[in-house]
């Protein structure tokens, strides 16, 4: 996920005339080299790794005999973004509601347990075997309203938009907070309060500083993903209720 790993590729999706990856041996084989990519993808904190440090954790000698199963760093980019595409599920039989809920609310899960997937997902395009069985489950949950294909797809990548957006979101934070050492909230939230002070006494963000004083701010509730799934997924009830036409 640097620019510094030399590829032997030119970086074309590895779906594209793939060869057969060669066959695997006690030490390596597909399988083995995506499973090992995304450990240590999970434990970065940017969720950044090269192919020499990974073929020194798969204990070969040089990146060059990684390629030969994955292709190129892009090759193995799709497949372990593939592989996490294969972590959402889509409700069947439900309604449409109930699809694209569990679609984002997995989604999110995905997300958290790998935050690099979100970066991935807008670099990438979903082209693996697993991405595509997400959509296909997706757009038949929705083929009953009689919707346009352009307006049942804006469906399923309006949830999918929240997903990565909110993941990324999670990625650039917790990429942040290993650079500054503030690993938690109350660091935080101590770190920025001799500013907040000074931005309380300047007076010019009075309902700001009411929302960052409100005891109550943080107050147990749905988790925030969830609830602003709840909001997108009213917003699509009201296109769906006229039909995916556009308002008047």
């Amino acid at each position: 996920m640097t620019s510094s790993d030399r590829r032997p590729a030119s970086g074309g999706l590895v779906w594209f005339d793939e060869p057969a990856p060669p066959r695997r041996t006690e030490q390596l084989s597909r399988e083995r080299i995506v499973s090992a990519a995304m450990d240590m993808a999970d434990r970065e904190a940017a969720g950044e790794f090269t192919m020499r440090a990974l073929a020194t954790g798969l204990g070969v000698r040089s990146p060059m005999a990684l390629y030969r199963y994955v292709g190129s760093k892009d090759g193995l980019l799709d497949l372990m973004s593939d592989q996490v595409y294969g972590q959402l599920t889509v409700a069947r039989g439900e309604g449409w509601r109930a699809a694209l809920h569990t679609m984002g609310s997995t989604g999110w899960d995905a997300v958290q347990r790998h935050p690099w997937f979100a970066r991935l997902a807008f670099s990438r395009p979903p082209l693996g075997p697993n991405a595509l069985d997400l959509y296909e489950s997706a757009l038949t949950e929705l083929d009953p309203l009689g919707l346009d294909a352009a307006t049942r797809m804006r469906c399923v990548e309006t949830v999918l938009g929240q997903v990565f957006g909110s993941g990324l979101a999670l990625l650039e934070e917790r990429t942040m907070r290993a650079r500054v050492g503030l690993h938690t909230d109350d660091e935080l939230e101590k770190a920025v309060e001799p500013y907040l002070e000074r931005v309380a006494a300047a007076g010019r963000h009075p309902h700001f500083i009411r929302w960052v004083t409100d005891p109550g701010r943080h107050a147990p509730g749905p988790q925030p993903f969830d609830q602003v799934l709840e909001w997108v997924l009213d917003g699509l009830a009201t296109v769906v209720a006229r039909g995916g036409s556009a308002p008047a």
